[in-house]
């Protein structure tokens, strides 16, 4: 696991805890990740507090850090926000959408469809890409941030969420009414459909993921 060119090592260490690459409750040190990214211990404390306050990390005193471990309350919560954030989203995309639009989302309806069953990592990925055409279409950098910056759970408690064939079909349903409401304009819908389908994601999440119970921490 290496950092990309022109990668921080916020955003290393970001999408390392995202992707997995760094395990719920696995032990961070600023040494080893200076080492591993070619810079000094000052950016990677920085980014540890960085990373603090995202909810990513929890920064030991004295000890490095430590990947957060989410329970099921953590994830509904971060889904209830997201809804109605969302939501709020699909709905000023009504305002905004084009022909190209339509057709990038509906691609991506098709390719998730058709994406072989227990493809996880596909899923999540094809999943954030329609999510993110939302956000892009209405073209505002403050919510963008707000849901990729503050609002994200790691792959590691989605993977059981994914791993069904029934969990596909339902987020392409899901995303298909996203795009029809999108299409005919109808603001009611968008908003209506993107909160139905955020909040019963975050519903299966909790059910299904391998999550911690709170006030839970790892040893060490």
């Amino acid at each position: 696991m290496g950092s990309q060119p022109g990668e921080g090592p916020v955003e290393f260490i970001r999408s390392a805890i995202l992707s997995g690459s760094y395990a719920p409750g696995e032990r961070l040190k600023e040494a080893e990740v200076a080492v591993r990214l070619g810079v000094s211990r000052t950016p990677v404390r920085e980014a540890f507090r960085v990373l603090e306050t995202e909810g990513l990390i929890e920064v030991l005193a004295g000890r490095g850090a430590r990947v957060r471990l989410f329970t099921a309350e953590d994830v509904q919560l971060i889904h209830e926000i997201r809804s109605v954030l969302e939501g709020m989203v699909a709905r000023q995309a009504t305002l905004h959408v084009s022909k190209s639009h339509l057709a990038a989302l509906e691609s991506s309806c098709d390719r998730l469809e058709n994406l072989p069953d227990g493809s996880v990592l596909e899923c999540d990925q094809e999943n954030q890409y329609f999510h993110g055409l939302i956000f892009d279409i209405v073209g505002n950098d403050r919510l963008t941030h707000i849901a990729r910056r503050l609002l994200e759970v790691p792959l590691p408690y989605k993977e059981d969420y994914w791993s069904t064939e029934e969990v596909k079909a339902s987020s392409v349903a899901a995303h298909r009414r996203v795009c029809e409401a999108l299409r005919t304009n109808d603001a009611v819908a968008a908003e209506e459909a993107m909160r139905q389908h955020v909040r019963d994601a975050g519903a299966g999440v909790a059910r299904n993921a391998k999550l911690h119970p709170a006030g839970t921490s790892p040893a060490g």
